[in-house]
């Protein structure tokens, strides 16, 4: 044991010179990567600052035995893996190998490693040992999770919305949602239950993956039959975890018990039916899972009321809207999903090759591009769901369109509203399209980061004000060109007896002030 001790001192000391040898002190000592080095035996002869900082283990612990790695990878399939990629790809025609891996750190953090290792050779041109370097991408790695995700929303949404234009025949178009929305959620059972007010029942409108058995229980079902009809009468969303409660089984098997989120499909402020998710025993859904649903569902409540609309009364211009709607996303969504296939082959291309600045700066454009076609696809599926103005009055509209558009955007979105206001509807729609079309000008245009709407009502006189700190314009240049829906806001107040002014300037945002002095 001795002599193995004094054998690795040596080659330590000797692998050191030989760096040395290689590199610079300075270099060595300031390096900014992970530098390990090994012998053929993988006792590890050198371990510098950074390799320290990033695992939390220290010089002194880990040189001259072989412990790191069981530290490092405590699955015993995951090291042997990890290290056959790191290490023995390494040959004549191939000198240098590039790999990729998760380790476990001394705090519990588990990290990801890309590592860049070569063979280190005597003069004699013995293999002596190796030299690696490792650079810590685990930040660049959840960026890269975090677009997936975002990729996946939008290009699930994009296809339950491309399905409206494929088809105006209902069945066809639920079965098809559900053939798309089913793997994006993990799963391979699922049904649609629509309501029918004359029978006071919720039928099953389409299923995948159910037994018949599932089939014959859920076909129709009651305002008082089980978990699916109180999905549909609370409105919002509902995880249950045992689905035995679902079916009203007792005791029941194995492959009953599944997971359950159901979502309500709503439309013009009614709810027009469930969408229902069976997942694996044990699994349960995830927040982002339920608030991507409940974005489906939203879009297939749409879907379902023009369907419904284009059969009873015929009307061709429930077809050109879906016509429209598919334009509209081709235009704005359907260029930046491809953009972002296009920038994701070219970042892992850089990032295989060890490019790892331009590698950065395509994962930038990746999450700007991403960003952008989210708020699109989320300003187009809200413009198509009803507003609440009928029901809940204009504080209540602008309150769901800040909740379902600028929040899930990212943009910090206020209300304040001094009491509750009550207006004629003529002026609460004109008032809610001028409010609208400002937003949509902060989402789109403006790259704001904070949006609020203030209003405020003293006997006969209203006033609104819709503020952002966006990049701004010359409001003189604006005011004498028009453009950016300016000219519709200004009608539009004009014609309910309103003044609009619009205060701005580049990079100081913009300040929009809606009018009435007597509103009765």
């Amino acid at each position: 044991m001795a002599d193995q001790q004094q054998t690795i001192r040596s080659a330590s000391s000797n692998t050191e010179a030989h760096i040395r040898d290689m590199f610079s002190d300075s270099i060595i000592e300031n390096v900014n990567v992970w530098l390990n080095v090994h012998d053929n035996d993988l006792n590890i002869i050198y371990w510098n600052k950074v390799a320290e900082e990033i695992s939390g283990y220290s010089r002194a612990e880990v040189l001259g035995h072989t412990k790191i790695w069981e530290w490092l990878y405590p699955d015993e399939k995951h090291r042997k893996h990890s290290m056959c990629e790191a290490y023995n790809t390494v040959t004549d025609s191939n000198p240098i190998a590039y790999s990729e891996s998760n380790i476990l750190c001394r705090d519990g953090q588990i990290k990801t490693i890309l590592w860049n290792s070569r063979r280190l050779e005597d003069e004699q041109g013995e293999i002596y040992g190796a030299i690696t370097f490792g650079y810590d991408i685990t930040d660049r790695k959840q960026a890269e999770e975090a677009l997936k995700k975002a990729h996946d929303e939008l290009s699930v949404l994009y296809d339950v919305a491309s399905v409206a234009s494929e088809s105006i025949d209902l069945n066809t178009i639920l079965k098809s949602s559900l053939d798309r929305v089913l793997p994006t959620m993990k799963s391979r059972k699922g049904a649609i239950h629509l309501w029918e007010p004359r029978t006071e029942t919720l039928y099953l409108a389409a299923h995948k993956g159910l037994s018949r058995a599932a089939v014959t229980q859920l076909d129709f079902i009651s305002l008082d039959g089980g978990l699916i009809s109180q999905v549909f009468e609370q409105s919002k969303p509902t995880i249950v975890s045992d689905m035995g409660k679902l079916l009203k089984i007792r005791n029941a098997p194995a492959n009953v018990l599944h997971t359950y989120l159901g979502v309500p499909m709503r439309a013009k402020g009614k709810t027009l039916g469930v969408i229902s998710v069976f997942g694996k025993a044990g699994h349960l859904f995830s927040s982002d899972e339920t608030t991507l649903l409940t974005s489906i569902a939203h879009q297939i409540g749409v879907t379902v009321e023009n369907a419904r609309l284009f059969q009873e009364a015929g009307q061709l211009a429930v077809i050109e809207e879906r016509r429209r709607l598919a334009r509209d996303l081709h235009d704005s969504v359907t260029q930046s999903l491809f953009s972002l296939t296009l920038f994701a082959e070219a970042g892992q291309r850089l990032l295989r090759s060890g490019d790892l600045e331009n590698a950065e700066k395509h994962l930038t454009w990746l999450n700007e591009i991403a960003q952008k076609a989210l708020k699109e696809m989320r300003l187009l599926v809200y413009e198509l769901r009803p507003l609440v103005l009928e029901t809940g009055g204009l504080v209540a509209a602008i309150q769901q369109r800040l909740n379902a558009v600028e929040r899930r955007a990212g943009i910090k979105a206020h209300l304040i509203a001094s009491q509750s206001v009550e207006l004629p509807l003529r002026l609460e729609e004109a008032l809610y399209g001028i409010i609208q079309e400002a937003l949509n000008n902060a989402l789109k245009h403006a790259s704001a980061a904070f949006v609020t709407v203030q209003l405020e009502m003293t006997g006969d006189r209203i006033e609104i004000k819709v503020i952002d700190d966006g990049i701004g314009f010359d409001s003189e240049i604006a005011n004498q060109k028009g453009g950016m829906g300016l000219v519709n806001m200004r009608e539009r107040a004009e014609q309910i007896g309103g003044q609009l002014r619009i205060v701005s300037s580049p990079e100081k945002g913009v300040e929009i002030t809606i009018t009435i002095d007597n509103i009765t």
